[in-house]
């Protein structure tokens, strides 16, 4: 008992040593420190005491003892490799470079062939910032285990610290000459590390003419095309891609698989042409191919989003569109699961091929087809908007008001009763169509909340007070008759019907004329931002891209500001095809408008850029 009592008393001493030896440490009381972990480590040279031991050495600057320290670790642990790497950093530190160097050569001269040192090793190398032996450590592993593959992306890395962007090239074409799918992650993170500050795009070209250099010399290497057909996507390369999809297809007697996909990403990234022909290719390879009954819903969908995406549009391909559309309703006929079509194509008929009659009896014809509330709700939405394009404005606001009325807590009746406030927002009802706006706010549809609240605003910032429509007037005419209040605002309400009706032309003169009346008004940068959108539609990119710069600069205070620049992220990734500028401007909605309605998109927008969410 008396033994077991002194025991514990050393143990409690030992105990105590250490926990002030600590303290000194942390305190930077280093002497101290180190007098107290000599004693301790010479009866317990363990690697917890051994590097604070180390450390304040190092700190003090008592190389000579560091140095006495370690070979006695050394020669009590002979196969601890990162014990030698330590003892050649420590004469690193001393200004003995020859020393250290011999040091360090002597642990890879005896370097055994077993994963274990060599992981070990080249750890100890890296932990000491020796990136050229950490190096050398995986190099001289992989011949003595006969592994050329062995700790590739600890290589990698290592070449990332030395900047060695052409030894990871090398790296990423060792990989892939394996053809092996397992490497395809390890090969993905290596490029979009390369790619991560690519703002010129000489990455890009360099990892791209690589790849294109051994696919042409390895052919039959399956792992290549896909990574090349990966960079095109991520670099919206899409007639690259589409090139190398059939390739992919072919090869792998997947005929369209790879080419389905990709022209699902172009019709996602706005590249309705490439789409159109790919899904072409696919319907051409006839019913045996896989996606074909895809393909030939989805083309449809894609030349819909392609015609109604442009200004101004070729009548002929609106023309050719309804046809595709007409003969699909034909064979399929007008029922629940056709609702998508018949809805594309009353819209297409009504504010494209000038038939809004006949896009009517087409909603009409559905409605009777269905009962469904919901189904016949969503075709009155519809047939009102043919009325309203058409200026019949009372029967418009009759069927909005019928949907609010059946469905009052449902989104379509919150979408019904939003248009109907926009419908007397366009003929001059401003002090109603805010009234309207106002409840819209507290709707359980975010989107629709989001724009009656600006809409109000814009209403109330403009707006003069007592001002609104007279008793018993016309209010077909407001627009255009209506002289006096305010005519900014109702010369800004014009300019988005006009919109509303993809007249254009006519709706960028309408916005001058809003900036020409209130030149330094609140409307001026809803006049902007609607001028850019056009501008986009009409593909004057670089127009497009002044004005959103300027509500982005000027206007960074206004509801729109986030728009503008969601807007711009876009036009940048889409249209401009400049990913570094995109990625910018999404990262600046993230960081400087955290409460906006586009976080959510812009922070998938940029990690799928980055390439997180791209396979």
């Amino acid at each position: 008992m008396l033994l077991i009592a002194c025991g514990g008393a050393v143990v409690a001493q030992q105990s105590q040593d250490e926990q002030l030896a600590l303290q000194y440490y942390k305190e930077k009381e280093y002497d101290k420190a180190v007098e107290l972990f000599e004693k301790i480590h010479a009866k317990k040279p363990d690697s917890y005491i051994y590097y604070y031991y180390y450390y304040a050495l190092l700190e003090l600057e008592r190389y000579n003892d560091a140095e006495k320290m370690l070979k006695k670790q050394v020669k009590a642990y002979p196969n601890v490799q990162r014990y030698k790497v330590d003892l050649g950093y420590v004469y690193d530190r001393a200004g003995d470079n020859a020393k250290a160097e011999k040091t360090y050569q002597e642990c890879l001269k005896s370097l055994q062939a077993k994963e274990s040192a060599v992981s070990e090793l080249h750890n100890a190398f890296m932990a000491r910032g020796k990136y050229e032996y950490a190096a050398e450590t995986v190099l001289k592993g992989r011949k003595l285990l006969n592994n050329e593959q062995y700790m590739s992306k600890n290589l990698i890395t290592v070449y990332k610290y030395l900047h060695q962007n052409d030894k990871i090239l090398d790296e990423i074409i060792a990989l892939i000459k394996t053809d092996n799918e397992k490497y395809q992650n390890d090969v993905q993170t290596a490029i979009q590390d390369l790619l991560a500050d690519d703002d010129d795009n000489q990455q890009y070209m360099s990892i791209r003419t690589a790849l294109q250099k051994f696919s042409q010399k390895n052919p039959s290497n399956i792992l290549c095309i896909k990574e090349l057909y990966w960079i095109s996507l991520l670099h919206k390369d899409f007639e690259e891609a589409f090139t190398l999809a059939k390739a992919l297809d072919k090869r792998l007697k997947v005929e369209g698989v790879f080419t389905y996909e990709l022209a699902t990403t172009a019709a996602e990234n706005r590249d309705y042409a490439t789409a159109i022909e790919a899904l072409n290719y696919i319907i051409k390879k006839g019913e045996d191919t896989h996606n074909y009954v895809q393909a030939k819903i989805k083309i449809l969908d894609v030349k819909y989003m392609q015609l109604i995406e442009s200004s101004p549009v070729k009548m002929v391909d609106a023309v050719n569109l309804e046809q595709d559309f007409r003969k699909v309703l034909e064979e399929n006929g007008l029922h629940s699961g056709t609702m998508d079509w018949i809805r594309k194509y009353a819209h297409l008929l009504a504010f494209y091929v000038n038939k809004p009659e006949e896009a009517m009896e087409v909603l009409d014809q559905a409605m009777s087809a269905t009962r469904d509330l919901k189904e016949k709700s969503q075709y009155k939405i519809d047939m009102a908007d043919v009325q309203l394009y058409t200026g019949n404005i009372w029967d418009a606001s009759l069927n909005y008001s019928q949907v609010d009325k059946d469905l009052p807590n449902d989104v379509l009746g919150n979408e019904a009763k939003f248009k109907n406030a926009k419908l007397s927002f366009y003929i001059g009802e401003f002090l109603w169509a805010k009234s309207q706006l106002d409840v819209l706010a507290a709707a359980t549809t975010k989107l629709i909340a989001n724009d009656a609240i600006y809409s109000s605003m814009l209403i109330s910032d403009n707006l003069e007070e007592g001002e609104g429509l007279d008793e018993g007037a016309d209010s077909t005419m407001t627009l255009f008759q209506n002289t006096e209040g305010n005519l900014a605002l109702k010369m800004y309400a014009k300019a988005e019907f006009l919109i509303f009706q993809n007249k254009d032309d006519e709706a960028l003169k309408a916005l001058d004329s809003v900036m020409i009346l209130s030149p330094f008004g609140s409307l001026v940068d809803d006049a902007l931002y609607q001028k850019a959108l056009i501008l986009i539609k009409q593909k004057n990119y670089f127009e497009a891209e002044k004005l959103l710069k300027k509500i982005v600069e000027d206007y960074s205070d206004q509801l729109l500001a986030d728009d503008a620049l969601f807007q711009l992220a876009e036009l940048y990734e889409y249209y401009l095809k400049d990913i570094s500028q995109a990625m910018e401007y999404y990262q600046k909605i993230l960081k400087d408008y955290s409460d906006s309605l586009y976080v959510v998109q812009a922070r998938s927008r940029y990690r799928a850029l980055r390439g997180d969410n791209v396979n």
